[in-house]
């Protein structure tokens, strides 16, 4: 999936959003405007005439932002550094994290596993009934990693694998994580997060430092997830668990 295919989804969906309140406006509202004084009937109608409006915007927003993509990704525009990513809303309820590199590719996502699924992997993974399972996927590697979180456990699996991650919160923005051998901090400043392993820092999140070239394609706040090149593929994913799920 890319981000064109994005775009397309929210523009199409915001479309016949704005389709739908036009008819409830036209059917229902117009033709009793004049039949009643009441007013909550007529706060109604400008409720739904705002919706409508709303919308609307909404789906041309999309759909400039698809052709503007589009041409993008067929001129080969220039792209941020290859450990650079971009967090966009994903329009999949069950998603947490949905990270795109800058050329409209999704390479990274985080769902919380939900219904059948859920119960199957909890079953799968030998775990209780309670709890939340995440599942993490780079997109083009068949094999995702799991992090089961409750209320006392915190655990990652790679495989055949676990860790047992020991997770201690010192403050609201700051929390220590004991995995191993190894020792994370995560820190929240503002809007920012910074992930420190063993004192150094390995992943970021930041906002409005999008490049100047990019601004009209995506939106300028953009969260940007810089990853440090050393790490490895499985630190990766444990790394995207940790700054985006605490």
């Amino acid at each position: 999936m890319n981000i064109k295919d994005h775009y397309s989804f929210m523009s199409k969906l915001y479309l016949q959003q704005t389709v739908l309140f036009a008819v409830v406006f036209i059917v229902v509202i117009l033709p009793n405007i004049k039949r009643t004084d009441f007013f909550l009937a007529n706060m109604a109608g400008v409720a739904v005439f705002l919706f409508m409006v709303s919308y609307f915007f909404r789906c041309v927003y999309f759909t400039f932002k698809k052709n503007a993509v589009s041409f993008a990704l067929v001129h080969g525009a220039k792209s941020l550094n290859g450990n650079t990513y971009l967090l966009i809303p994903s329009h999949n309820s069950q998603t947490i994290v949905e990270a795109y590199s800058s050329e409209g590719i999704r390479r990274w996502s985080i769902l919380s596993l939900k219904g059948k699924e859920r119960r199957e992997r909890l079953r799968q993974l030998s775990l209780g009934g309670k709890g939340h399972i995440f599942k993490v996927h780079e997109h083009g590697n068949s094999h995702p990693w799991y992090m089961y979180v409750n209320q006392n456990d915190v655990v990652f699996f790679l495989g055949d694998k676990t860790l047992n991650v020991k997770a201690n919160k010192q403050q609201s923005k700051r929390t220590n994580f004991m995995i191993g051998p190894d020792c994370y901090e995560l820190k929240k400043l503002y809007s920012d997060r910074i992930l420190y392993k063993n004192g150094k820092a390995v992943m970021t999140i930041k906002k409005g430092l999008m490049p100047v070239s990019w601004q009209q394609f995506f939106h300028p706040n953009t969260p940007q997830l810089k990853i440090n090149e050393q790490l490895t593929l499985e630190e990766r994913a444990l790394c995207l668990c940790l700054i985006t799920l605490f």
